[in-house]
């Protein structure tokens, strides 16, 4: 079996990663595409800042698709061709694929793109494990680097790649590592032809560097209310408690262990089964409060290449809002809302749109509102002549997370958690109208990001269906609020 590079990433971090995605690939949790997409997409567009190279065509579907590769890559690097991307090299049970080959006279450089904004330690193995590779393969290396986005670069008309992406050498620091790189890609390789699964405990490495596809089946012997539930802790002070044989809610009680105070609500109400009202709290906060009052929801992207002038890598940029406005005491709720045109900048005709709706003197609601404030001052800076009425909508905003962040209000169906994802289902166990999984497709904002960023590539039927999707999923984000603030009134009857 091949040790590619991201199995022997997947080594460095945990044997047992190696070996189970070798063996059990059955038992890997569903991950998110997302970051992968991105990644290609990164890859992509840094072989512009070297033109003019030749790509080694990957094809999965091909059963010889990699030793293709690497007898593509073998008559590149014999012809001269100078810049490579995608070249394939494989030696004695190892293999590897560079992003960029560059080859200058006798010696060539890697170079590895990244869709972050640094340099990481994992990506200096990376590197490191190349570099072993192609000189195993007795193809000598010059310099290696790593690629990656620059975040202080803002757009301004064609993307300049110079200045998008950041070339740094990071040679020195990947030759520091060769000893380590050498024995444990040897033991690696062990490892790969193991019998049986390795018998490797939980640890700070499922979550470090990555977090590993395989930790529901690691975690598996975890029983519910368990130390990883725990609010308001540090992950090292779980795993010490875990290692202590202190695992369950009531384990922590048994123990005496000192928790800190919203872990320790946790645990006193799941045990007990009780609930936290604190009635003076709230009516403190709900007399904060007046008519019209407006719930509003952003949901934006935030993609690695900046798309429009006057962004830069990885801004959060709004494309929808929904709105749902009660106008007086006893009124009915009304909804309204905004989805940009995809392809386009949506700031502009985003921020009018909102500055109309909202008056000026209107209490605004939203669930964790430093986002919104955020989002809603940026746009106040670039468009002077909204200002006053965004800054306005700034000024009046208020948080409903407050309650369940300060355990005003505390169930423990919260686990631990005072996010609207786990406050609602908490407070409306048996509602249809209020579960995210009854939504027919976009049920989160990862999803949301991503189903945006994605319309332009679409046929127009699905391009209007995903469009309805969107409003639909916002929509439910306002509604949510709507009605936790009618339960937060309804506690104070």
């Amino acid at each position: 079996m091949n040790i590619s590079k991201s199995r022997f990433i997947d080594y460095m971090q945990c044997p047992k990663r190696l070996w189970l995605g070798s063996y059990r690939k059955e038992l890997a949790d569903e991950t998110d595409q997302t970051a992968f997409q991105m990644g290609t997409m990164v890859g992509e567009l840094a072989r512009d800042l070297f033109p003019g190279g030749v790509l080694v065509e990957y094809n999965d579907a091909d059963g010889r698709n990699i030793a293709n590769m690497i007898d593509r890559t073998s008559a590149l690097v014999a012809a001269g061709e100078q810049i490579i991307y995608e070249a394939a090299f494989s030696h004695n049970g190892t293999f590897a694929i560079c992003d960029i080959l560059v080859q200058n006279g006798n010696a060539c450089d890697i170079l590895e793109v990244k869709a972050s904004t640094g340099v990481k330690d994992v990506y200096i193995a990376d590197v490191a494990f190349q570099r072993h590779v192609l000189e195993s393969c007795k193809i000598p290396v010059s310099r290696v680097y790593i690629v990656h986005i620059n975040s202080g670069y803002e757009r301004h008309g064609a993307l300049d790649l110079n200045e998008l992406f950041t070339r740094e050498d990071v040679t020195d620091r990947a030759d520091s590592i060769r000893p380590t790189i050498e024995s444990s890609l040897q033991a690696a390789l062990v490892m790969s032809e193991a019998d049986g699964e390795p018998d490797i405990g939980i640890g700070m490495h499922c979550d470090d560097p990555y977090t590993c596809q395989f930790k529901g089946h690691c975690f598996s012997h975890i029983p519910a209310n368990s130390v990883f539930d725990l609010a308001d802790m540090h992950r090292d002070k779980k795993f010490k408690l875990y290692e202590s044989g202190v695992i369950t809610f009531g384990d922590i009680r048994e123990s005496g262990v000192r928790l800190p105070g919203k872990a320790r609500i946790q645990v006193d109400t799941q045990l007990d089964g009780t609930e936290i009202v604190e009635r003076e709290k709230i009516k403190g906060f709900l007399d904060s409060l007046w008519y019209p009052l407006y719930f509003l929801d952003f949901e934006t992207i935030n993609p690695a290449i900046p798309l429009f002038d006057g962004t830069r890598p990885f801004q959060q940029i709004p494309t929808q809002y929904s709105l749902h406005c009660i106008d007086s005491e006893n009124a009915q709720p009304r909804h309204s809302g905004f989805l940009a045109e995809e392809g386009t900048d949506p700031r502009r005709l985003l921020a009018e749109s909102l500055a109309a709706e909202i008056p000026q003197d209107a209490c605004v609601l939203a669930y964790n509102m430093t986002f919104e404030k955020t989002i809603i001052r940026q746009l106040a800076a670039m468009y002077p002549d909204l200002s006053e009425s965004l800054e306005s909508i700034a000024r009046n905003m208020h948080d409903l997370m407050l309650p369940f962040q300060n355990r005003y209000l505390y169930k423990k169906e919260m686990r631990g958690s005072h996010s609207i994802k786990a406050v609602l289902p908490a407070l409306f166990p048996d509602d249809p109208e209020l579960s995210y999984d009854n939504l027919s497709g976009v049920s989160n904002g990862r999803e949301a990001s991503a189903a945006y960023l994605s319309l332009p590539h679409m046929a127009p039927e699905d391009r209007k269906r995903i469009r309805m999707e969107l409003m639909e999923y916002c929509r439910l984000d306002t509604l949510a609020m709507v009605r936790i603030w009618e339960e937060l009134r309804r506690r104070m009857l």
